[in-house]
């Protein structure tokens, strides 16, 4: 009875035991989840980055080396478009991810202005929309009062001879219809007839605002041929590495696209997002082999081989300039552009003797 006493003792110490570091480790699981990357798909613990930069790149889906992502309706925009409406994932205003928009907004973004022969807004409800009263030919003309009194004249110098039973006067009473004069002695007086009044056409302005709607044309996905990229340059010490994390990717429509001559964001994605709905079907969002379409890889394998390439446009400082602004003119922005890629190259070799 004793040893039985003492083992129940020591299987509740040990269930008691493995709970307490069962609880331990969730909670130190949830600890490590909140503090995660929310935009990354494999993010680095915060504890084991040595070195981090965040840098904006400029993917022009154009170019020779981006044009397997830009291949015959297999853009990588029009995937990004098609999921964001569907509700596969979410868009965003811009690249801090903060502010979702939904398919309606996301629709006004991509919309080709002018396509409603330049009449705006303002010009609909100043009424240049609605269709003009037009005079037809079977209109009547309209009458003028010193014509009317030519008119009785025959043009041989004498007037006309009025019709008696034409000048009988058509007097209103204030009671009702206007009743005629009979010139004949007892005869009855008999009730005007009241004509129905033909109400003229009012002008049809829902059918310009049918046409409006059904001329909106969105921009075709070949159109918007710009990405923008936006990763974390990372050395993780742990592991002793750097690595590229992808954070979330901007489709911007090109300059030459818009009537200001530049170029405007349209929507942003997490990357976390976009490469979870480019794993869900690997054989259809495909990275276009051109050398052999045997070997067309998936794209969010390409991301991750970087067989893209994307300028760098900005990198992360205190003002939030672009090399743009920093630099005046776009071909010494280039230089330095070209410039930043080599020293940071430079110091990934540095970090390699820690």
């Amino acid at each position: 009875m004793y040893d039985m006493r003492r083992m129940n003792g020591k299987t509740i110490a040990w269930s008691l035991l493995s709970l307490s570091l069962a609880s331990t480790a969730a909670f130190a699981q949830e600890k490590e989840d909140s503090t995660a990357n929310q935009f990354s798909s494999r993010p680095i613990g915060e504890g084991d980055v040595m070195m981090k930069r965040t840098l904006w790149r400029r993917v022009d889906l154009k170019e020779k080396q981006n044009i397997s992502m830009f291949s015959k309706n297999n853009e990588i925009t029009r995937y990004l478009l098609d999921a964001a409406k569907a509700g596969l994932i979410d868009a965003y205003t811009n690249d801090s991810c903060a502010t979702k928009i939904n398919g309606d907004e996301l629709h006004k973004r991509i919309l080709i202005p002018n396509q409603t022969a330049g009449l705006s807004a303002e010009e609909l409800a100043a009424g240049f929309g609605e269709p003009a009263k037009a005079d037809g030919w079977d209109a009547k003309a309209k009458t003028d009062p010193t014509k009317q009194a030519a008119a009785a004249d025959d043009g041989w110098g004498t007037a006309a001879k009025k019709d008696p039973k034409k000048e009988a006067a058509v007097e209103d009473d204030g009671w009702g219809p206007p009743k005629k004069k009979s010139t004949k002695k007892g005869a009855k007086t008999e009730v005007a007839k009241e004509e129905p009044k033909v109400e003229a056409p009012k002008p049809d302005t829902t059918s310009f605002e049918t046409q409006l709607a059904a001329s909106d044309e969105e921009y075709f996905p070949e159109q918007l041929s710009i990405l923008e990229v936006r990763e974390d340059w990372v050395f993780d010490k742990k592991r002793s590495r750097l690595y590229n994390d992808i954070q979330t990717l901007t489709i911007v429509l090109p300059a030459e696209q818009t009537a200001t001559g530049l170029e405007l964001p349209v929507a942003s994605f997490r990357w976390k997002d976009v490469e979870r709905l480019f794993r869900s079907d690997p054989k259809k969002y495909i990275w276009y082999n051109t050398h052999n379409t045997a070997q067309n890889k998936n794209l969010a394998d390409a991301f991750d081989l970087r067989l893209f390439y994307g300028r760098i446009t900005k990198f992360s400082n205190a003002n939030d300039k672009a090399f743009l602004d920093i630099y005046n003119g776009e071909k010494e922005a280039l230089i330095k552009s070209l410039n930043y890629e080599q020293e940071l190259m430079e110091l990934e070799h540095g970090l390699w003797e820690y």
